[in-house]
């Protein structure tokens, strides 16, 4: 739609030219009617995008994964305490590494919080992304399986919209990674 309203004013600019070289206000209401038809497509586009409802935000590098993003969320694992208990956490199913993933089907995102983004961000850690695909692993996530990968530095990953996978939780394993070297 934008292409059609860019080549409308486009060449109104054109008739007004040539209205002004011609001396012609004929051309010249052509011109103004062609802004006009232009402006009309606009507004028409405006108000039915509006109808389709708001569209889904990318994540900024320090986002953290909201309920509004597509597809499920999953949250990441709980960290254990000192006595190596793991502190909440439904322990009632299998873990997510241990469900056989569907390779066509893309990974749930891991939920993040707030203090592991930015320990994600800043640190220099390693991580995978698949051509085309949402989402970053670790080098051993099971859904990536022998799908050809392209490393990068985990800030970058989430600077360029990159988003965790829940089945490896790379965030949650740079986090552990950053805090144990801190």
């Amino acid at each position: 739609m934008l292409l059609t309203v860019l080549l409308l004013l486009l060449a109104a600019a054109g008739v007004l030219v040539f209205a002004v070289a011609a001396g012609s206000a004929q051309w010249a209401w052509l011109s103004v009617l062609l802004c006009a038809v232009a402006a009309v497509l606009l507004f028409w586009s405006r108000a039915r995008d509006r109808k389709r409802g708001p569209a889904v935000p990318r994540h900024s590098a320090h986002a953290v994964a909201d309920d509004t993003a597509s597809g499920p969320v999953v949250e990441s694992e709980p960290e254990p305490d000192e006595s190596g208990t793991t502190l909440g956490g439904d322990t009632t199913g299998p873990p997510a590494e241990a469900v056989e993933p569907d390779p066509d089907t893309e990974p749930s995102e891991q939920r993040t919080d707030a203090a592991d983004v930015l320990l994600v961000c800043e640190s220099g850690a390693e991580v995978f992304v698949i051509d085309e695909r949402p989402r970053y692993h670790l080098d051993d996530c099971s859904w990536v399986g022998q799908r050809a990968t392209l490393p990068l530095p985990a800030g970058e990953a989430r600077e360029l919209g990159f988003t965790p996978c829940a089945v490896c939780c790379p965030d949650t394993a740079v986090a552990r990674l950053e805090r144990s070297s801190a």
